[in-house]
């Protein structure tokens, strides 16, 4: 364990150029095509076999051990957010409009160093390593289209690993949570459909947007009337459109909103509740309803066994005052979410931030950066968790 800190430690120059780079030209979902050629380029420097072009740019490395064994996987996202970067730095994103402002810039980078530290030890390896670089994650779900593609076979894999930098938490810290850590998310769509009519004479219609009223009343219910207070859901409605003139009886309302849940259970009553209200709602008012539901990712269930040893990993490597065991999910979603429903598997929070130094903006923000010492950090408890992983 030593010596692989220390040969970690010795990368640390390396990692920040690296994640500089990809930093510097950040690419949007599937069209991260420059990306995947700067990875290759390293996979190919350092001798690791991989193929690539899965699921559109996404890249399948691995590190074969000379023994059997298990194999584990390791996954990183690789796509940008469509953002201007505000950052002064030598690194400031040079795609106007589109920037790293998710980190997925340090996954790569902790990936690639990942990879590096296990071809450097193949001879006395028992196992595999399988590494993802994966497209799309803010988007389409690139992880399940990799899945599809057969990423988690030949071999087959046996666990999973996955990380997320958190300005939560200090470079040179960690969170881990068990179970359910993130939320499966379901977009849907509610019309509204009445009869218009001229204002003056409302009985001769049938009005949507009384209607629709009613119907946005009753969904604030759904979460708090259908559900235990400790089992947290979320139901948004974000978008409403209908009515053509002031003194026009409404024949049509459309509401765009989303639904939240940390459970396959609870995904499905929400939703069957959602529809249940809003049709009989709309029948009670002389209307109908159409709900239409645009599946997301599911709920992002972490594994015990697995969560088990990423902390006791953190635990040694960071120092336990370092590592925090997180008492709540997140209602965010993370499209990782697929690989821990095919196997055992944990994603975790690795600290970026810096707070003295002014490095603390959110995820998603134009003013996001990493201290980037958490990239050697994030390296040494993906390697020693993947080899503790692979001794089970």
């Amino acid at each position: 364990m030593k010596e692989i800190e220390e040969l970690i430690d010795g990368m640390e120059e390396e990692l920040k150029e690296i994640r500089r780079y990809f930093h510097s030209h950040p690419e949007l979902s599937n069209q991260e095509f420059a990306t995947a050629d700067r990875i290759c380029e390293y996979l190919d420097r350092w001798g690791v076999e991989y193929e690539r072009g899965i699921a559109g740019t996404g890249i399948v490395a691995m590190v074969r051990g000379k023994k059997p064994g298990k194999t584990v996987g390791i996954r990183a996202d690789m796509d940008a957010l469509p953002v201007e970067e505000e950052n002064d730095v030598p690194y400031r994103s040079e795609q106007p409009g589109v920037m790293h402002a998710c980190g997925h810039d340090a996954h790569m980078t902790v990936l690639l160093g990942a990879a590096k530290v296990f071809q450097t030890m193949r001879d006395r390896l028992s196992g595999n390593v399988k590494f993802f670089f994966q497209p799309a994650e803010e988007t389409t779900g690139g992880a399940l289209r990799m899945i599809q593609a057969g990423c988690l076979e030949n071999p087959h894999v046996d666990y999973v690993l996955g990380l997320h930098v958190s300005s939560l938490y200090e470079a040179g810290s960690a969170g881990v949570r068990y179970g359910n850590m993130m939320a499966a998310s379901d977009e849907f769509t509610i019309k509204i459909l009445g009869a218009s009519c001229h204002g003056a004479h409302p009985d001769q219609g049938r009005d949507a947007a009384v209607t629709a009223g009613a119907v946005l009343g009753g969904i604030q219910t759904l979460v708090s009337r259908n559900l235990s207070p400790v089992n947290p859901a979320v139901c948004t409605v974000g978008k409403i459109q209908g009515g053509t003139a002031g003194n026009i009886i409404c024949s049509q309302v459309t509401m765009d909103g989303i639904l939240r849940s940390l459970n396959p259970e609870t995904r499905q009553l929400l939703r069957e509740r959602l529809t249940d209200m809003a049709e009989n709602t709309a029948r009670a008012y002389g209307c109908t309803a159409q709900v239409v539901f645009r599946p997301s990712y599911p709920a992002l269930i972490n594994c015990d066994e697995v969560v088990d040893v990423v902390k006791e990993t953190a635990c040694q490597v960071l120092g336990r005052d370092h590592v925090t065991e997180e008492r709540e999910p997140d209602l965010g979603t993370e499209d990782f979410s697929y690989f821990a429903q095919e196997r055992p598997s944990c994603f975790w929070h690795l600290g970026c931030a810096d707070f003295a130094g002014g490095i603390d903006a959110d995820l998603h923000n134009c003013r996001f950066d990493i201290d980037e010492k958490c990239l050697a950090a994030g390296v040494k408890v993906q390697v020693l968790s993947a080899l503790k992983l692979l001794e089970k």
